[in-house]
């Protein structure tokens, strides 16, 4: 399976999502924009989900990327932070709020800030 295929596979995907998600909200009351009712949100991300898929269908189709391209999967930052994120969601209701909060933003100011180990420990116990 190419890249382009894959790509165009989950565009639809999302546009198939966006599309049940705004038919989904137009059962709900939309209410006006002084006074937003609670579907008025979601039919607006569905119906951006959608617009934005559509737009990336076309894009993809009309635009093809070289066949030598390289796609790197993976950084180690963005890892870090969305294993320490999803680590915090785990360990708040066991740690409680001060000690969670405390070891997330250490351990984001020490993988994505330039600080050492140890300022990242004194910035994040000092906050």
């Amino acid at each position: 399976m190419t890249l382009t295929r894959l790509e165009i596979g989950v565009a639809i995907f999302l546009l198939l999502l966006g599309v049940f998600a705004a038919w989904e909200a137009a059962g709900m009351p939309q209410g006006t924009p002084a006074l937003p009712g609670p579907g008025m949100v979601p039919m607006a991300l569905g119906v951006l989900l959608a617009v934005s898929s559509a737009g990336l269908i076309v894009w993809r189709i009309r635009v093809r990327p070289p066949e030598d391209a390289v796609i790197a999967l993976g950084h180690r930052h963005i890892t870090l932070a969305v294993t320490a994120i999803l680590a915090a969601g785990f360990l708040f209701e066991r740690a409680g709020f001060l000690i969670t909060s405390t070891l997330l933003l250490f351990v984001l100011l020490w993988s994505i800030s330039p600080l050492n180990w140890w300022r990242a420990l004194l910035a994040a116990i000092g906050a």
